[in-house]
């Protein structure tokens, strides 16, 4: 994560997904979503944050009975997501805005997920502690990402492809899983690989317990 993107490159990036991102995060990616959703464990009544909405791709896997709430950093984007929130889940809320800065109260909501979001963020460690503050101790943090591989030669590609995909497609081609929940001081519970391709992951960890608590 060496190649810094800042929040004006990943605007520019998601004005040009938008055309292109149902076609391509659409349906070769519905069985991951549905995995992730799964794994928030939902229950009625439940307040349920989506960081990166994008353009709602998930609305329609969430059950009725949770209150939802999906937050995105790209307007052009939210404008898709409203669309699709009319008639998947007319009580969902939906706000422009900088995942590593909800404006929302500690302990919020009972679980958070953040699906294809921590490699395209400026700051994706501000990002998982946004997730863990807004939501109440013991809820669900459900991250759905590419990870980058430690394999020798596999490495070596997604870092020399990181400095094009940050500054042109907005994400972090070289984005390794451990730095990332270390730095953020969060407990890996569950981490499982989800198609297409099995080349991303569904990581699962519960707010409060911190792998930095003495």
């Amino acid at each position: 994560m060496s190649h810094e993107m800042d929040a004006s490159t990943v605007q520019e990036a998601y004005s040009r997904w938008v055309l292109v991102y149902d076609w391509i995060f659409g349906p070769a990616f519905t069985r991951a979503r549905r995995r992730a959703i799964e794994h928030l464990r939902i229950e009625p009544g439940d307040k349920v944050i989506e960081v990166g909405v994008g353009t709602g791709l998930s609305l329609p896997l969430l059950p009725q009975s949770c209150t939802f709430v999906g937050a995105d950093f790209s307007r052009a984007m939210l404008d898709r997501a409203a669309a699709r929130a009319a008639g998947a889940n007319g009580s969902a809320m939906l706000i422009e805005g900088d995942g590593g800065r909800l404006p929302f109260a500690d302990d919020t909501f009972d679980a958070a997920l953040a699906p294809y979001v921590v490699s395209a963020a400026p700051d994706p460690i501000a990002i998982l502690h946004e997730m863990e503050r807004v939501c109440r101790p013991g809820g669900r943090l459900v991250i759905l990402n590419h990870f980058s591989t430690s394999r020798r030669g596999v490495a070596g590609v997604t870092r020399a492809l990181t400095r094009t995909t940050s500054r042109l497609l907005g994400f972090h081609a070289e984005f390794p899983l451990e730095p990332l929940f270390e730095r953020a001081g969060l407990v890996v519970e569950h981490c499982e690989k989800v198609p297409p391709l099995h080349m991303w992951r569904i990581v699962c960890c519960t707010a409060g317990q911190r792998s930095d608590s003495p």
